[in-house]
């Protein structure tokens, strides 16, 4: 064989291992994230929220993944997750509190689930504590709402089982008039919830404790429903409930592929769905809601300042002489020393405005201290002892930072508590005396 003949085949052969070598980057660039053939969301009723709110993001979803999607309608939160987790879905929609989300990722917080005691009108129910003896619909086994329902219960010492008929749906007070109510948690925009209170045979009940419940449960906070939320004429409810709230979570497996959930996120927010679901948490607030671990593609879009992503084509770029390689560590190392000063500039901004926060509350007990001293009725001062316990509460939970807690202004804030619940006691104790006296 001629020098020519080999030179050619030498050449030859190293073409097509160059051309092998782009298919396989081209290949495995492809598959290192690979999205399913079809992406399944399991959601909850069909006639509910979740289910309505999956198919508004369908068609969007589709087209950025170029993929079927199956709206799947399932029993709720808690089947959502166990299909979550075996694989049997891509995207679920879970109820805070109800599962352990923190063994997922969130997506993105979807908006506010309120707590709504339904009593059919006539049923002589006005406090939880009545529902005992009655048939009351407190959701189907498997869904958030009898999760979040069973929290409501237990905080009031009342059992399921001293409750008939339990385990239904709350859409069939509309068709069984041997139950008489129903707790149901749902977004205001809930299409079988509207249908039911638009008809105007039942009432809500308000739930009173909702402050001491939202001081013992993370994922459950104090809420109030308008006046004339559903209907008018009359108006449903015919005043401001107190209730509290939970939040709705779009979630999926650690392990989802980074495409899913940027396609997710811009569906949710990069598009019109605030006009059919208006309580959908802003993009700008949807962090502050969110109390467990993130997506790491939802922590860097609702946090772009923590996205340095763009290092590894600066790696690539620069690998090709030891001059660009030094530059290549100088860059890194500038990119460092940036992202510790945005880490700790948004540390210091956390500190700052938490400690504008530590200021109102001392307002606050300021406002209890000079009131307390204006009294001497002992209902009263027990109700500043209680408040000035709940803002100290408060304080601790939402206080986390470490440089915070250490600073001397914090330890005088609890000092402070301390102090003015000692003071409130020793005037009601001598207020008391007076009284026996």
């Amino acid at each position: 064989m001629s020098p020519v003949s080999t030179r050619t085949i030498r050449n030859v052969a190293s073409v097509i291992v160059l051309l092998l070598l782009v298919a396989s980057l081209f290949v495995w660039y492809g598959d290192r994230n690979p999205l399913p053939r079809t992406i399944h969301i399991a959601t909850g009723e069909e006639g509910g929220l979740y289910f309505k709110l999956a198919n508004s993001i369908r068609e969007s979803l589709q087209q950025r993944t170029k993929r079927e999607i199956a709206i799947e309608s399932t029993r709720g939160s808690e089947d959502n997750f166990e299909r979550l987790t075996q694989s049997a879905a891509d995207l679920a929609i879970i109820q805070g509190g109800t599962m352990p989300i923190e063994e997922l990722s969130v997506v993105t917080p979807l908006y506010p689930e309120l707590v709504f005691v339904i009593v059919r009108i006539g049923s002589d129910v006005e406090e939880i504590f009545d529902l005992v003896g009655k048939n009351v619909a407190i959701g189907r086994t498997g869904s958030g709402h009898r999760r979040s329902s069973m929290k409501v219960l237990e905080h009031f010492h009342v059992d399921p089982d001293d409750l008939g008929m339990n385990d239904r749906y709350f859409k069939e007070l509309l068709d069984e008039p041997a139950l008489d109510a129903a707790i149901v948690t749902a977004g205001i925009e809930h299409p079988d919830l509207r249908e039911v209170l638009a008809t105007h045979q039942f009432d809500l009940l308000p739930i009173h404790s909702a402050p001491a419940i939202d001081l013992v449960h993370p994922f459950l906070r104090n809420m109030e429903i308008p006046r004339g939320l559903f209907a008018e004429h009359p108006p449903v409810p015919a005043e401001p409930i107190p209730t509290i709230a939970t939040t709705a979570y779009l979630v999926t497996r650690n392990d989802a592929p980074d495409r899913l959930v940027e396609a997710a996120l811009a569906c949710i927010h990069e598009e019109s769905l605030r006009l059919r679901v208006p309580t959908l948490v802003l993009r700008q607030e949807a962090h502050d809601w969110v109390f467990t671990r993130m997506h790491p593609v939802a922590q860097r879009y609702f946090i772009p300042e923590d996205n340095i992503g763009m290092m590894a084509n600066v790696m690539e770029s620069l690998a090709a002489t030891k001059e660009l390689l030094f530059a290549f560590g100088a860059g890194v190392y500038l990119l460092w020393i940036r992202w510790r000063r945005l880490k700790e500039n948004e540390l210091q901004r956390l500190i700052s405005r938490q400690k504008e926060h530590l200021d109102r509350f001392l307002e606050e007990t300021l406002r209890i201290e000079k009131s307390a001293m204006q009294t001497d009725e002992t209902d009263k001062l027990r109700e500043y002892i209680d408040e000035v316990t709940r803002i100290k509460l408060n304080a601790l939970r939402q206080f986390t930072e470490e440089e915070l807690r250490g600073d001397q202004s914090f330890t005088i804030f609890l000092d402070q508590c301390s102090s003015l619940i000692n003071q409130i006691q020793m005037k009601l104790i001598a207020v008391s005396s007076n009284g026996k006296a």
